[in-house]
């Protein structure tokens, strides 16, 4: 770990935005041909916005926007290029798994810029910051600028602009009208923030591209995965002692877009189906077995659950790398310094 931190320059008005597709490309024909749209509502802000080749590429498996070099080298001219100020990841899925050994970290380290996304790109955010002491942030993609909610949009798009324009140190909570957050363990910690999808950090905890948890403060969240998924990934970090390490760890959404097209194609699953609604099924069953794990594991530890970000309809931004206050009574996480460098 590079124990100096890199914060990168804030942007301004009539910065340049590249977007970059380090993982998987658009799926359906209606978010591909709003493409555009995402990137006007990018231009009416104020900024310059252009696209890497791979963002309307399908490689031949469909799971990823182009091949591992293609992709690589995208992500890496993008932070050489002179005129590009900001970094936003088309979408998240799959691929940047691939990428981490393939990165030349001494040109990120060297050409610090605002790199944004989350779900999958959450295993190259950890890395640079692992690898380099880069500040990133887990904000909205450029496929969710297509939010239909303005409301929602605004929200999500102002709470990134305040961290990454104003160089704000923001008191992060759940927007009002959204859903609530709960304790699990009552108190205050303070630490370095990390984290990001569950999945993505259980796949690195223990190798070199993820950070070392010890009084850090953890994040975590996913989507689409069923309860004794969950309840596996988080035995596995506590079995790894990465849990335990942590000053405190809060809980984003565990978000399910399709999951009942998903369990039905399980016929194990049906009676869950058949007798709960998927609300009850997945949330309040990942609720309980959370509480459950740190409840019993991690007695100590000031921690809560259902904070807005990442998967969510509302996107709190985070970013990584930066110390933060967590109060797990007030439910917010606080800022301790600005995550960008402000001229």
């Amino acid at each position: 770990m590079h124990e100096a931190v890199i914060r990168p320059p804030a942007i301004k008005e009539g910065s340049r935005i590249r977007i970059v597709a380090p993982s998987s490309p658009l799926t359906t024909s209606a978010m591909k041909s709003n493409l555009s749209k995402a990137v006007d509502f990018l231009k009416r802000q104020g900024f310059k916005v252009d696209l890497s080749s791979s963002v309307t590429h399908t490689s031949t498996t469909k799971y990823y926007t182009a091949g591992d070099h293609a992709r690589a080298d995208e992500l890496e001219n993008a932070f050489k290029s002179d005129d590009v100020d900001m970094i936003i990841a088309l979408r998240g899925g799959a691929g940047s798994i691939d990428l981490l050994n393939m990165i030349d970290y001494d040109v990120i380290k060297d050409h610090p810029k605002i790199f944004v996304g989350y779900s999958d790109l959450t295993l190259l955010e950890l890395a640079m910051f692992e690898k380099t002491g880069l500040v990133t942030f887990q904000g909205p993609m450029l496929q969710d600028l297509l939010e239909e909610d303005q409301t929602v949009l605004a929200y999500n798009w102002s709470t990134l602009l305040s961290i990454i324009k104003n160089g704000e140190e923001l008191a992060l909570r759940n927007p009002p009208l959204s859903i609530l957050s709960r304790t699990i363990i009552d108190g205050k910690a303070r630490g370095r923030l990390v984290g990001g999808n569950l999945s993505m950090v259980a796949l690195i905890a223990g190798t070199e591209y993820m950070p070392d948890a010890t009084k850090k403060i953890l994040f975590l969240e996913d989507v689409n995965v069923e309860p004794w998924v969950v309840d596996n990934l988080l035995t596995s970090l506590v079995l790894r002692g990465v849990l335990q390490k942590t000053n405190g760890i809060f809980f984003g959404e565990f978000a399910h877009y399709g999951m009942e097209d998903i369990l039905e194609s399980r016929n194990a699953t049906s009676f869950l189906l058949e007798n709960f609604s998927i609300d009850d099924y997945v949330g309040s069953a990942i609720q309980n077995i959370i509480f459950d794990i740190l409840a019993k594991k991690l007695e100590k530890v000031p921690s809560f659950v259902e904070f807005t970000c990442c998967h969510g309809k509302y996107i709190t931004s985070l970013p990584i790398g930066i110390n933060v206050e967590l109060n797990s009574v007030e439910q917010t996480v606080t800022m301790l310094e600005s995550a960008v460098e402000v001229k």
